[in-house]
């Protein structure tokens, strides 16, 4: 069963958001995931169609974003005289944790209501006029709810809100007398409308939707908001334990309307978190012990049987990303979301763009420019010159300003050799320094002898193990005794366990080497 509250955290690039809509299916229709999962159109459609009718609300956080953007606020608006006034709005989550209203008629771009004010947007949360002297306003779909269930219950009826008595007979109403009294030629004729007239006959309780339909709230960056600002009382109501109909449940009286609100638990709260914006231990300690974390770490096997002339995309990605976890940690590594372009167009330019304009701005972003160990993570220091991404070059210091100028001759004075993107040995030179193209065979065919075993590598990069001339299958488990008996390693520095093609590799260039 899934989590109520649950944050996907990882390196960039990883695929965190790309996760949310499968999270987010299994909590809405698990039956469509399941009969879908290997179809993502289909799932993203599906996603669509629940975001659609307002299941399913996307926000990112944001040092801007706050507790009125995401629980409740005041929104300035202006009457038919021209007067200023405030008017309560509900958040993102709180319009989300609001039970369904019921099956209300809705209303259309266009259609116009008291004298001349003409709807020009419309949404779940809102209806926006254009006033007859062209200026704007907005009526809260919350507020018009709530007089078009005060009519259908009895309480009140529409005349009473065109005549100013509504507030007598609903003396413990949250409406601003001042709002439904100044839009008393608008308000009413909407509430009409919704209703399908006095009588409601338009209103069909058993065809409402009902209230324990789960609902998501995916939360993009939920660690660069200020989560202790955002949430303010709610950091506690969110909590399976406290949530509405729970044995402990709590509610608290909200700021502003002075509702009395609880969170459901049919809100379902799903967040990603880069782990190289911010690490994991500076989270917000409320709010880590009230969510369940998903690691999603860098998965190299996504690009199995990715080669560009000669180089293996996951064996690239592999190398890499062991070298920065061992100069910073596992939450800078590079994801392979990065690389997935290279499925389609498995070129040089298209792998000379990744770097250039990805991959090298972020390491430099990584490692505060500190381009010596930029050098390192590229294995730059061991390659020659002309496929070396980042260089340093010669000045002749007396050159430049005379014998009389005294200047310190340190080095410190690099540049990235643009010339060195579009050269497949700058490639091959990260995995292995001593690989060249013109030898083509450590990533071609070839075929190794040990004991009663033939290890293969075909020109695909397929391995197959031949024992006493018949074929062994599955390969896999016997490469990895293979591995251990010579203490080759099998997993990537994600701690994923390498592929049959990788670990192959590794295996077969071993007992080469010891044959050799």
């Amino acid at each position: 069963m899934a989590s109520l509250n649950q944050i996907f955290f990882g390196p960039p690039g990883t695929g965190k958001t790309y996760a949310t809509i499968e999270a987010a299916l299994e909590i809405l229709d698990p039956a469509y995931l399941k009969t879908h999962a290997q179809s993502r159109e289909a799932l993203k459609n599906r996603f669509d169609e629940f975001a659609a009718q307002g299941d399913v609300r996307f926000v990112t956080f944001h040092q801007s974003f706050s507790y009125e953007d995401f629980v409740e606020g005041l929104r300035a608006d202006s009457d038919e005289t021209g007067q200023l006034r405030y008017s309560v709005v509900p958040g993102v989550f709180k319009t989300l944790c609001l039970p369904p209203s019921g099956a209300y008629r809705s209303f259309k771009v266009g259609d116009t209501y008291g004298t001349g004010y003409k709807i020009i947007y419309v949404s779940k949360d809102v209806v926006t006029f254009e006033k007859p002297k062209g200026n704007h306003l907005q009526i809260g779909m919350e507020m018009l709810c709530f007089m078009a269930e005060a009519v259908l219950s009895k309480q009140v009826t529409v005349n009473d809100f065109r005549d100013q008595s509504w507030d007598k007979k609903l003396s413990n109403s949250t409406l601003d007398p001042f709002i439904v009294n100044g839009y008393k030629n608008v308000l009413p004729a909407m509430v009409e409308h919704m209703i399908g007239g006095e009588s409601g006959g338009l209103f069909d309780h058993e065809h409402s939707p009902k209230t324990d339909t789960p609902k998501v709230l995916i939360i993009d960056e939920i660690n660069r908001g200020n989560v202790s600002r955002i949430f303010g009382e709610l950091i506690t109501l969110i909590e399976p334990s406290k949530r509405a109909g729970a044995d402990e449940a709590l509610e608290v009286t909200l700021p502003y309307s002075k509702d009395r609100f609880s969170v459901p638990n049919n809100v379902y709260l799903i967040g990603t978190m880069n782990t190289a914006d911010r690490s994991l231990a500076s989270m917000d300690i409320a709010l880590r012990r009230r969510f369940t974390f998903i690691e999603v770490p860098p998965n190299p096997e996504l690009l199995e049987g990715v080669v560009v002339e000669g180089v293996a995309i996951d064996e690239l990605l592999g190398v890499i990303n062991a070298r920065i976890a061992a100069l910073l940690d596992r939450d800078h590594c590079l994801g392979h979301a990065y690389f997935m372009p290279l499925k389609k167009s498995p070129t040089l330019p298209t792998l000379a763009g990744i770097f250039q304009q990805q991959i090298l701005p972020l390491l430099q972003e990584y490692f505060f420019e500190d381009w010596q160990r930029i050098q390192w993570v590229l294995n730059d220091q061991r390659k020659d010159f002309d496929y070396r991404f980042v260089v340093q070059p010669t000045q002749d210091i007396n050159h430049l300003f005379g014998d009389a100028v005294v200047v310190a001759q340190s080095n410190d004075r690099w540049e990235i050799n643009t010339p060195a993107f579009e050269r497949i040995e700058s490639y091959l030179g990260i995995l292995d320094h001593t690989l060249k193209v013109a030898a083509p065979v450590q990533y071609g065919a070839q075929e190794v002898q040990w004991q009663d075993l033939t290890l293969r590598q075909l020109a695909s990069g397929t391995i197959e193990i031949d024992r006493d001339g018949q074929p062994v299958k599955p390969v896999l488990p016997l490469l990895r005794e293979l591995a251990q008996k010579h203490d080759v390693p099998t997993l990537w520095s994600s701690g994923a366990a390498y592929n049959t093609r990788h670990l192959g590799r590794k295996v077969i260039k071993l007992l080469s080497e010891q044959q050799g």
